[in-house]
């Protein structure tokens, strides 16, 4: 089947059940299920954070949930219900919701959650590769404890594949791959749980193909080292 799309992992995500296809796909795609475990990382994240710590959502997300509860009872009322992931395509929203920004914003959109802002310890700037034009920045920011990656590139090339974040050691002999860049070339991926930028300092982005292998593609196309 094709690659699973950004709101069916989003919903996948945060719980819902995946269809047969959709479970085989992410057992067979490395590229789908890093995605799938990337936004895992973001809603535990979001789970964790205490009820007074959520700002209530705007006026216009409750009166769009009320028509979307009004809609559906019309559609009840004339036999006609519609399964919620029969419906996907016309309420994005309601993932979004759900999955506190992922939709919108990827893992930076659980970060509007937390009323504490970002502490940024260490930032540097992304530069080009071998004969690519894109820059950008990466910063080590902690909220509430939890060590996150910001990236955010610009003029990335054109790609059939995708972009990869990677934290290498200074002489690239091991590597751990934190995600993929989404959407507006920008990312806040989480650290995984005993990593020291000690030992890997280095950001790298690497362009990568849909073949199913989880290893680095070697074609690098930005990468800078936050200062120790």
């Amino acid at each position: 089947m094709a690659h699973c799309d950004a709101q069916t992992l989003s919903l996948i995500a945060i719980g819902e059940e995946p269809s047969a296809d959709e479970a085989l796909h992410l057992v067979t795609c490395d590229a789908c299920r890093r995605e799938w475990e990337s936004l895992r990382a973001v809603v535990d994240v979001a789970r964790d954070v205490d009820d007074d710590e959520l700002m209530p959502p705007p006026a216009h997300v409750w009166a769009a949930i009320s028509e979307e509860i009004a809609a559906d009872a019309a559609g009840a009322d004339a036999g006609n219900v519609v399964p919620l992931r029969a419906k996907r395509g016309f309420a994005p929203w309601i993932a979004a919701a759900a999955a506190v920004g992922l939709v919108l914003g990827g893992v930076g959109g659980a970060l509007l959650m937390r009323s504490t802002p970002p502490e940024i310890v260490a930032s540097v700037a992304l530069e080009p590769l071998a004969d690519y034009t894109a820059t950008g920045n990466a910063a080590l920011e902690v909220v509430d404890g939890t060590e996150m990656l910001a990236v955010d590139v610009t003029g990335l090339p054109a790609t059939d594949g995708y972009f990869e974040v990677w934290l290498l050691a200074p002489d690239a002999s091991s590597m751990i791959a934190l995600g993929t860049l989404g959407p507006g070339e920008t990312a806040v991926l989480p650290l995984p749980a005993g990593v020291s930028l000690a030992d890997y300092p280095v950001v790298d982005i690497s362009a990568e193909p849909y073949d199913g292998d989880p290893a680095h593609s070697t074609d690098s196309v930005v990468r800078g080292t936050l200062p120790a």
